[in-house]
């Protein structure tokens, strides 16, 4: 399964499964339907000004997915309808050039080849890229398959015999889904640049709790969210 980390503006990483061929088709097929009914509607509402009506709905036609993903976060229609965004490879928006860059290379992988490049590329990259994605350093993520965390869900963290810590009600959701995520991060996979992250969390918590220095980091860090979930909810 290939995924994505996106980190949010507090620094909470969230986890997303890569679009797949299959999922970026079906959008293909959503959008396309909408671009004919679309197209039909102007042709015969008018009818009578050929040259015009022609005009208007290839342009329509041509800018239709550049301008939806620019003002619309990376999703045309039927995007949003298979719940799928456009992100850079860094798991951020994507800026006006990546989205022309992609856009242009729609007519070499999808309408050029008939999108047979198109599937080619995707089926086989490890990031599941066409073309213009390579170039632009852009993918498609899922969004109905955020793997990330909430603050709840780990019920382990919640059982509570005394309150230690009472000062943690200073803090908020998204301070508390920062530590339960670098906790869930360390305990799957333990290496030392995990293990860092953990003994800056607690020293910055021992520091602004005014506590003494804490031997068992991992259970002081596991006390601390469980002790905000309960005193908290």
């Amino acid at each position: 399964m290939n995924t994505i980390e996106i980190a949010t503006a507090h620094n909470i990483v969230f986890r997303y499964e890569l679009a797949t061929t299959v999922q970026r088709l079906l959008a293909f097929i959503v959008d396309t339907f909408i671009l004919i009914v679309f197209s039909t509607f102007v042709g015969r509402l008018l009818g009578s000004f050929e040259s015009f009506t022609y005009i208007f709905i290839s342009l329509i036609v041509a800018f239709y997915h550049l301008v939806f993903e620019v003002f619309n976060q990376g999703q045309s229609p039927g995007k949003m309808l298979v719940k799928l965004r456009v992100v850079t490879l860094k798991g951020g928006t994507p800026t006006p050039y990546d989205y022309m860059l992609r856009w242009v290379f729609r007519m070499i992988d999808i309408l050029g080849s008939i999108g047979c490049l198109a599937v080619i590329s995707i089926s086989s990259s490890e990031r599941n890229q066409r073309i213009g994605d390579i170039l632009a350093q852009t993918t498609v993520i899922s969004l109905q398959s955020d793997l990330g965390i909430s603050l709840e869900s780990l019920n382990e963290f919640n059982r509570v015999d005394e309150i230690r810590y009472p000062g943690v009600t200073k803090y908020n959701d998204d301070d508390m889904l920062f530590l339960k995520i670098s906790l869930n991060r360390y305990m799957t996979n333990p290496t030392d640049s995990n293990k860092d992250v953990l003994l800056k969390i607690s020293e910055k918590l021992i520091d602004e709790l005014e506590l003494a220095p804490q031997e068992r980091i991992l259970d002081f860090l596991k006390q601390i969210l469980s002790e905000y979930i309960v005193l908290t909810r």
